[in-house]
């Protein structure tokens, strides 16, 4: 896998991409969210297992800005939010 870089070192078509492929793992987990067997405490624990690695893996190569930091904390927030108002 290889990150996304643009010639003036932006990586927000990176950031872009991995907001997708975790949006594509959050909605994936659904049934998880909406479970009531679960405790909420559990379901964040895999929300950070299974979204957030998505959405953070290999950041360390990003050059971040505060667009970026704005879009990843603005992703994060409306899925613990989803999560924690069912």
């Amino acid at each position: 896998m290889c990150s996304i870089v643009a010639e003036n070192g932006s990586t927000s078509r990176e950031v872009n991409a991995r907001i997708q492929k975790a949006m594509g793992s959050f909605s994936k987990l659904r049934r998880v969210w909406l479970s009531k067997s679960l405790r909420k405490d559990t379901e964040i624990r895999i929300f950070n297992a299974c979204v957030k690695s998505v959405l953070l893996y290999g950041c360390e190569t990003w050059l971040v800005t505060k667009e970026i930091q704005r879009k990843i904390l603005t992703f994060v927030n409306r899925c613990l939010r989803y999560i924690l108002t069912l």
